[in-house]
This record gives C-alpha cells, sequence and structure tokens, in this order.
C-alpha cells in the first residue's frame, strides 16, 4: 500500500474505504447531520462549561457565556431579561435544544449571532474548524459572518472582500456584500444576486461619481488602468443582473427569476473578487488612501 493509499483511508471509515458505504461529499445548504449537531454541541458545551462561577450545585455561567446567552435571549429571541436562567444545567439545556431540535436556520443563525456579539477569544476558528470537520457548507467570513460556499477558495474570496471593504466610505458595498451573503443562506437566490451586484454599484459610485454604471466602470479603466476584458467581462454580469427579470425590477410575466442556487454563489464570489481588483487597483492609482 503506497502513501497516496494510506492517506486516504485515514480520512475514512472502514466501511467507506473497503466500498461498503459511501463517500462523504459536502452537505447541502439546509442539511444539518447527526454528526454535526453533536459535533457542534460538544463544543459549545465545552465553552460553557469550563468557568463555572461557582463549583458543586448550582453552578453558575461564568460571566463570559452569561453575557452571551443574555444577548441572545434579549437581543436575537427578543424575550424579557428575566425570564433567562444563568443557572448551569438550566442554561445549557436551553442552548441544547437549539443544536438538538433545530434546523439549519435555527442553528447558524445562533452561531451567527454569538459571533457578532463579542464571542470568547478563538471562536470564530473553533467554528470554522468544526464546520469544516463536518463537511458543512458554510465558513466564517470576516470573522462573524457565516457563508454557504461552493469551495473553501470561494470563502477567502468574499472574506478578502468584506475586508478590503472595511474603509468608511466603503461601507455601503460592505454591508450590500453581506445583504446578499444572508440572502442566499436564505434560499432567496434572486435577492442574492441583487445584493452582490448592488455591492460593486457601491464602489464604483465612490470611485466614480457617474450615475451610469458602464461610464463609470471605463472612466475607471482610465484611471486605475483595469485590464478592458474585465471591464467587458463584468459589464456582461451586471447585464445578466439587470435582464433577468425580477432580480433588479419587478416581476412582470414570470412567477419568479430563473436564478438558482448556483446562480447566487457564482455571483456572490465573482463580486467579490472583483471588489478586491478594483478596491486595490483604485489605492494603487490613488484614488483611495
Amino acid at each position: 500500500m503506497d502513501g497516496d493509499e494510506i492517506a486516504r483511508r485515514k480520512g475514512l471509515t472502514f466501511a467507506q474505504a473497503e466500498g461498503l458505504s459511501p463517500l462523504p461529499t459536502q452537505l447541502s445548504r439546509t442539511e444539518v447531520t447527526p454528526e454535526l449537531r453533536a459535533i457542534l454541541w460538544r463544543f459549545i458545551h465545552d465553552e460553557m462549561t469550563r468557568s463555572p462561577s461557582s463549583g458543586g450545585f448550582g453552578a453558575h455561567v461564568g460571566t463570559t457565556w452569561s453575557k452571551i446567552l443574555r444577548n441572545v435571549h434579549v437581543l436575537h429571541y427578543h424575550r424579557f431579561t428575566d425570564d433567562i436562567s444563568t443557572e448551569l444545567n438550566e442554561a445549557t439545556k436551553s442552548v441544547r435544544a437549539v443544536f438538538e431540535k433545530g434546523d439549519y436556520a435555527e442553528i447558524y443563525g445562533w452561531l451567527q449571532f454569538v459571533l457578532r456579539h463579542q464571542p470568547p477569544p478563538g471562536f470564530a476558528r473553533q467554528i470554522e474548524a468544526r464546520l469544516k470537520q463536518c463537511r458543512s457548507p458554510y465558513r466564517v467570513i470576516a470573522e462573524d459572518t457565516l457563508c454557504p460556499i461552493g469551495s473553501d477558495l470561494e470563502a477567502v474570496i468574499v472574506g478578502q472582500a468584506l475586508k478590503d471593504l472595511t474603509r468608511s466610505s466603503l461601507a455601503g458595498g460592505r454591508e450590500h456584500l453581506r445583504a446578499a451573503i444572508t440572502h442566499l443562506s436564505d434560499g432567496d437566490f434572486a435577492g442574492s444576486v441583487r445584493e452582490s451586484i448592488h455591492s460593486v454599484e457601491s464602489v464604483v459610485k465612490v470611485l466614480e461619481s457617474s450615475g451610469d454604471f458602464s461610464k463609470a466602470l471605463s472612466k475607471l479603466e482610465q484611471k486605475t488602468n483595469i485590464h478592458g476584458a474585465m471591464k467587458k467581462g463584468f459589464i456582461a454580469l451586471y447585464g445578466f443582473s439587470s435582464d433577468e427579470q425580477g432580480i433588479r425590477h419587478p416581476l412582470l410575466e414570470k412567477e419568479a427569476p430563473a436564478v438558482d442556487e448556483a446562480d447566487a454563489l457564482f455571483m456572490i464570489g465573482a463580486c467579490s473578487a472583483f471588489l478586491s481588483y478594483l478596491v486595490n487597483k483604485s489605492r494603487t492609482a490613488g484614488l483611495l488612501a
């Protein structure tokens, strides 16, 4: 048995390596397996019970997780603050129910809320590792956003775009890109395509105030030496989002725009890559500090 075969078998169960069970594949966007539930919950449970404020019976959740759970209770679920219990056993039961019985939206929604409200150090990295381990299609982008992706490369591209849009003048583009991620997670693929292209529009208008998208890109082409093929390709993508009924204009004859998950994944990746390209080209040309 050569080294490649040994490496292949190490990542599989005995039955999978012998061809008796199907090989593992990436989960669908809405799929939550028992493995994913159990592994995520083990990590959250260990975090919550690592440093209770007092030992023995009646121990309470430590200060960090007490604050997190209170924020989840009030700001995520919109429940009254005096209804929450920080008694360790009750608190873990409440959170366990999310991972044991919740659907994909409940589980990922809970995780994303925590990611955005002062999680413990290293929380995002640990969640990311477990999502990869369980073949989840979601990745942690820019430390605080869960995004469905087609590949790990797409996760890097979207994450880099969000980082490149951290300047206050580009905040509109960043919010549109985050909205595209949210729509994609919710299964609103046309909405995701719309917000992806809006993110590019927003940044283009900051760099070049012309209201016409193609004219603005033409001016930026001259100022930043954008490759002509890049400009033409993106104008073509812009045309797709403008022409498909229901994406950028009200539905007329069709009941729904002919946009699926593959289209939305492609657009969010393409727009993210173009945003980073555009921002960095503009910085080199002196249009951005």
